[in-house]
């Protein structure tokens, strides 16, 4: 029978990642391994166990049964140690462990941001706190904060998921541009109704729902769908198409002349951002920490 000293932690630490990033080489960049080191490392955690813990091939990743269960087994390990850094940390004093964090792209040029502001408070409180900080779609995040990957996200996300807590932080405005080139890049005046322009292109970011949500849009045409902020700013850059972008992030084109904003008095989308984290989550004191420094009202990137 195996013992837990059998057992090198590197390795099932390697394991986790590579379940959790859904493949060997999706996991290359979160271990910072060559995709041969995290090969070599499987096989010699297989070999220990004696099992078969994963599947590759034309069907892609996938765990084993056997490879779930160690799965759930080794959250259960790494979650134990974690808890142990962090209780000898206590009696130092210190906050330490690890602290896991997802938010959308480009929400850095935002005023009214306060995710940077928070990361500096948590930091100079103690610098012993191993920080985690992904970015990916509201979706994304979303999941990720139910399975327990990330202990809070940031976001636009819709409140849906009864496990999740939401907690408003700050609303972010988003005006529809066009690129140099488009037909109305010297016009309409801004005070045009756009409830009267018909068969206009649009695009849109997957996770956002303007079409449905202005009635004024009712008219235009959904020509291409981006999965995130830069995909749209191309686009409009394009000069072939419009889409709605946060005032904050068109600003550096507005500024080159690159882009316009149209019906500036007349249509503007308005986005809620929230914090998210589980219900049954047990509250560390590095999570209480981070979530009290991006509520302070003076917080800002």
């Amino acid at each position: 029978m195996l013992k837990i000293s059998d057992f090198d932690l590197r390795q099932l630490r390697v394991f986790k990642a590579v379940a959790d990033c859904g493949g060997f080489s999706a996991a290359e960049a979160s271990l910072n391994m060559t995709l041969s080191a995290i090969s070599l490392q499987m096989a010699e955690l297989e070999g220990r166990v004696g099992l078969r813990l994963c599947e590759r091939g034309r069907g892609g990743f996938r765990l084993t049964d056997a490879g779930r269960r160690l799965y759930d087994s080794v959250e259960k390990l790494i979650a134990s140690v974690e808890d142990f850094h962090v209780d000898i940390g206590a009696i130092h004093g210190r906050i330490s462990g690890r602290l896991s964090i997802g938010t959308v792209d480009n929400t850095i040029s935002n005023p009214g941001g306060r995710l940077a502001a928070a990361l500096r408070a948590v930091r100079e409180r103690d610098s012993d706190l191993s920080i985690t900080l992904e970015i990916g779609s509201a979706s994304q995040i979303e999941d990720a904060v139910q399975s327990g990957r990330l202990d809070v996200g940031i976001g636009p996300f819709r409140g849906a998921v009864a496990s999740l807590s939401y907690e408003h932080l700050y609303t972010e405005s988003l005006q529809l541009y066009c690129g140099r080139g488009h037909a109305f890049f010297d016009g309409p005046p801004s005070t045009f109704d756009p409830s009267a322009v018909t068969g206009i292109d649009y695009v849109t970011r997957g996770y956002f729902r303007e079409l449905k949500e202005l009635p004024e849009l009712e008219n235009f045409r959904l020509a291409a769908v981006a999965n995130n902020m830069e995909g749209v700013a191309m686009l409009v850059l394009s000069g072939k198409l419009v889409g709605f972008l946060p005032r904050h992030y068109a600003a550096y084109w507005i500024e080159r002349d690159l882009m316009r904003v149209l019906f500036e008095q007349s249509l503007e989308h308005r986005v809620e951002f929230n914090v998210i984290s589980r219900r049954d989550q047990k509250v560390t004191e590095r999570l209480r920490l981070f979530l009290r420094a991006l509520r302070e009202p003076g917080a800002r990137n």
